[in-house]
């Protein structure tokens, strides 16, 4: 197959944004500079090179004691039109594929399963590099693999933040992961949202008014999730993000794009004669959102991906991808932390990608295929939130783009006992019993048999005195968020408990 460069309409706009490669060096943390290459490690890496070399250096067990010799892979047979749907109902062939250690195969066990660098075995990072360059079509740019997004995170956490350093990130936002940032000292600001997601003006506000005496050096790092974004499942749109990044590049701000649900985006219009003539890899990169990393001349970007929303989370493996500066810089953490992934999922994920398996065109094909479920799940969703939910009145929620995520609106300026205070006080201070509300509806649903997640879970308080006259997250936590991915029996069974525990909760 022929490969062809995504053809981005648009990507002329942004000749105008290369100029001189920026000094990122003092957006390290101090524990960065102060890192020092695992030395074991880098007599490792330069073993590599030479093909042949005898390594009576490491404590390696030798291949030859390894307790297996080969690895079966079941999978999806490709050959059907739509496989997820055959996988789903037993229906469709299957795939076999396999590793070896003494036998020709894309990543011998032999390497796989020995001790590796940080960065990832090269087999592996070379596909995906390739998918990357493909998809994306990023300017000057490494790949290093990581135990998923959450562990590429903390590490993003550790290489660019000292203790009192203060990140921006949107105001609802996926707490498990800005919490991780809490210990190493790091405070976060939120950005205002809308129904579209982060709102490029008020992050340039913030940045703009922002007063280094009194709140300390000025944010350098914003933590985002452009699509799906979580809990709210808005999806930023170009425009926006040439926005933000324009911003990120005025105020030299790194951006951490964290993109696990890129994959999964809905309502596609994907072209059968592209895919006819080049592929669905090609096919896919025209109709998929343009990431923060497809605009990166000056290497501000560390882009986040994921197999956990497309294959299995269960993997724990994923990739970042950043310049060749904070690239190594991180690589050393990760070789005197966690060190390098575990060898059966690379070992999966190169067979995989490999020409005796589905290949990157046959990945993108699974990830269309799936698209098109979680797409048709998500219809469900909202054609029982409709009959069951929006017909009383009490809440509301709009179709999301992409992920997995439903942002639930609770009407509660229905409820006989909301309260607003017209006259709080402080300016900026919280005026409603909003949050104690939701807090009873959430343990009403629950006495119900429901569990939705309630926005409280996801609210990042800002710092006393910080945006003042903006109204207080408090009073904005009327949300909760709601998955579309279980079953159909989940979806209509959940939805029904919902509206019934809605209706009377707002009747006392």
């Amino acid at each position: 197959m022929v490969y062809i460069p995504p053809s981005h309409s648009d990507r002329a706009v942004d000749v105008g944004l290369k100029r001189r490669q920026p000094d990122l060096s003092r957006h390290l943390s101090t524990e960065a500079r102060a890192r020092l290459p695992n030395p074991i490690k880098s007599i490792w890496k330069v073993a590599q090179v030479k093909p042949g070399t005898i390594n009576m250096g490491n404590g390696d067990p030798h291949h030859t004691l390894y307790p297996v010799c080969e690895m079966n892979f079941v999978v999806p047979s490709l050959d059907e039109q739509d496989p997820v749907q055959s996988w789903r109902q037993g229906t469709g062939d299957q795939q076999v594929i396999s590793s070896y250690k003494d036998e020709p195969c894309a990543l011998s066990l032999r390497t796989a399963m020995a001790y590796g660098a940080g960065a990832g075995l090269k087999h592996v990072r070379d596909a995906l590099a390739e998918l990357n360059d493909r998809i994306h079509a990023p300017p000057n740019h490494t790949v290093s693999l990581s135990l998923g997004n959450a562990d590429a995170l903390t590490k993003c956490f550790r290489l660019l933040g000292n203790p009192g350093d203060s990140f921006l990130c949107e105001e609802f936002t996926f707490s498990a992961m800005t919490n991780a940032a809490l210990p190493l000292g790091i405070d976060w600001v939120p950005i205002r949202m809308d129904k579209d997601g982060l709102i490029p003006s008020d992050m340039e506000k913030v940045l703009a008014n922002w007063d280094d005496a009194t709140q300390g050096k000025r944010p350098h790092v914003l933590y985002t999730i452009p699509c799906s974004q979580n809990p709210t499942g808005s999806t930023l749109s170009l425009e926006r993000r040439r926005q933000i990044y324009q911003i990120a590049r005025d105020w030299d701000v790194i951006i951490l794009e964290d993109d696990p649900y890129y994959f999964l985006q809905y309502d596609l219009d994907i072209r059968s004669s592209t895919v006819e003539q080049y592929g669905f890899t090609r096919a896919m990169a025209e109709v998929l959102p343009r990431s923060f990393l497809s605009m990166d001349n000056d290497g501000r970007v560390m882009r986040l991906d994921s197999f956990s929303k497309v294959l299995a989370p269960g993997m724990r493996l994923g990739w970042v991808t950043c310049n060749d500066f904070f690239g190594e810089k991180l690589d050393m953490l990760t070789d005197s932390s966690s060190q390098h992934p575990h060898g059966l999922g690379q070992a999966f994920i190169a067979e995989l990608l490999g020409n005796r398996g589905w290949g990157i065109d046959g990945f993108m094909k699974w990830v269309s295929s799936l698209c098109r479920e979680y797409e048709r799940r998500r219809n469900l969703f909202m054609d029982v939130f409709r009959r069951e939910v929006v017909n009383t009145g009490l809440a509301s929620a709009e179709a999301p783009q992409s992920g997995m995520f439903v942002w639930i609106k609770i009407n509660l300026d229905c409820h006989p006992r909301y309260r607003a205070v017209v006259d709080a006080g402080l300016p900026g201070s919280a005026v409603s019993n909003t949050a104690e509300l939701m807090d009873e509806l959430f343990r009403k649903l629950l006495e119900c048999g429901l569990v939705m997640m309630p926005a409280s879970t996801f609210a990042i308080v800002d710092r006393p005195g910080h945006s003042a006259t903006d109204s207080h997250i408090a009073d904005r936590v009327n949300y909760l968020r709601a998955t579309f991915v279980g079953t159909d029996e989940t979806i209509e069974n959940g939805l029904a408990i919902f509206g019934r525990g809605l209706e009377e909760f707002f009747c006392h």
